[in-house]
């Protein structure tokens, strides 16, 4: 029986190594060094970055991160679909090496998603597949509902999913109409010392994580240089996280139909069989509706990052999944 998790308790993975970047096997070694094409596309006045492996005559797939994260978090796991697949990762606006913007949508996001896929050339050989965890699968099921019959598939990972009328369909997170945003730049905390972020990073929602050579690499590729008074911009240099701090305020996610009766293009779902989105309400409907419609896994001994905790079943996962499914008519 797995321990339960309190809220109170933060858990910091790498807190105890004092900023050492702990080993790593030879397979992340391998990975994380794969040469990729280091791109970028502007979308409504943000530059969008990503990243592509494979060669371009192959169908595409799409990964897509979660909320404060980044295309790094898939390029310990991107090159072992390259073989097979022209592979893509790109940084949502507000997030990693992409620009912020003054306002955010769900619109303009998967906006930033088919760009990537036209200027990458995931779309030359057949219809994509994106694959979207957490918040990314947000954006993945925005993408299906509004320009599904572009895509091949989608692959949805631990997001957190809401009961729908079948009717009026559901809204996942409701804007705050009254929140007023503070005037001027939002601001990050800005460390003397890399070793600081590294030592406090932890994962939302709250969870332990066993390998640190893969927690190590994505907070650290999470981080940027920037002045330590931000009033002396050629002043002394120190370390704050990429992401835009303002982003998900007044951000409203809404689908207007159950999108498990009546997609535009095939569905398949990945749960940790530890994360707390795989309880209750919600996940029963899904399981229901996925029932002869769409592939359901649950990976055990995995929470909400799944593909941290158990890496190589995440690999193996989604390279059988992709090998049967999605079922083509006539071969």
């Amino acid at each position: 029986m797995s321990k339960t998790i309190n809220k109170e308790d933060l858990i910091r993975p790498l807190a105890d190594l004092g900023g050492a970047i702990p080993p790593a096997p030879d397979w992340f070694n391998w990975a994380i060094n794969t040469p990729s094409e280091e791109k970028s596309v502007e979308v409504k006045g943000a530059k969008i970055t990503y990243s592509a492996w494979g060669k371009p005559n192959k169908r595409g797939i799409l990964f897509v991160h979660g909320g404060r994260a980044h295309r790094n978090w898939w390029r310990p796991f991107a090159p072992f679909f390259a073989q097979d697949r022209r592979v893509g990762a790109l940084d949502l606006s507000g997030m990693g090496d992409s620009d912020w913007r003054d306002q955010y949508s769900l619109d303009l996001l998967v906006d930033e998603l088919f760009a990537v896929i036209g200027e990458a050339g995931l779309a030359d050989h057949g219809r994509p597949i994106i694959v979207g965890h957490s918040f990314g699968g947000w954006v993945t099921l925005a993408a299906v509902e509004r320009e599904g019959d572009r895509l091949g598939g989608a692959v949805v990972i631990d997001s957190p999913l809401g009961v729908p009328d079948p009717d009026e369909g559901y809204t996942v997170i409701k804007a705050n109409k009254d929140q007023k945003t503070p005037p001027g730049p939002p601001t990050m905390r800005v460390y003397s010392k890399i070793e600081e972020p590294i030592q406090r990073f932890r994962f939302l929602p709250n969870q332990p994580a066993e390998h640190l050579y893969l927690v190590d690499y994505i907070a650290r590729q999470g981080l940027k240089q920037a002045p330590m008074d931000l009033n002396d911009q050629a002043g002394e240099k120190g370390w704050t996280w990429k992401f835009d701090p303002s982003k998900g305020k007044n951000f409203e996610i809404h689908f207007e139909r159950d999108l498990l009766r009546a997609s535009r293009c095939p569905l398949a779902f990945i749960y940790g069989e530890k994360s707390q989105f795989a309880q209750g309400d919600a996940l029963k409907h899904l399981r229901d509706q996925a029932k002869g419609r769409s592939p359901f896994v649950m990976m055990p001994n995995a929470y909400h990052h799944l593909m941290m905790d158990e890496p190589i079943a995440f690999i193996t996962a989604m390279r059988t999944l992709l090998s049967t499914w999605p079922v083509r008519a006539g071969g």
